[in-house]
């Protein structure tokens, strides 16, 4: 998340209905944002995400992450890779084998 720049900064006024509309907006465009507001302003990062319709990604100090709801910020992309049994892979070896021959 330290590569992600803050793209929206919630001010005084605090979170406001232009600003979750600002959130939801910047979400449309990106898969994931990241969200900061000035330390004399109290901020509830669970309702901003339910207020966004978001999925709260992560909070630290004065800072939160929001994803989208059908949006996953997944740790690993790769898919699982599906298990074969010996045979099935012998069987897979042998055919790679006999094309490129």
């Amino acid at each position: 998340m330290q590569d992600l720049k803050p793209t929206v900064w919630i001010g005084k006024q605090g979170c406001s209905e232009t600003m979750i509309e600002e959130i939801v907006a910047q979400l449309k465009k990106r898969k994931m944002i990241k969200v900061k507001w000035l330390q004399n302003t109290e901020v509830d990062p669970e309702s901003v995400a339910v207020q966004a319709k978001a999925r709260l990604v992560e909070v630290r100090g004065r800072t939160m992450v929001l994803a989208g709801k059908g949006r996953s910020a997944p740790a690993n992309p790769e898919k699982p890779a599906e298990k074969k049994t010996a045979r099935e892979t012998g069987k897979l070896q042998r055919a790679r084998k006999s094309k490129s021959v």
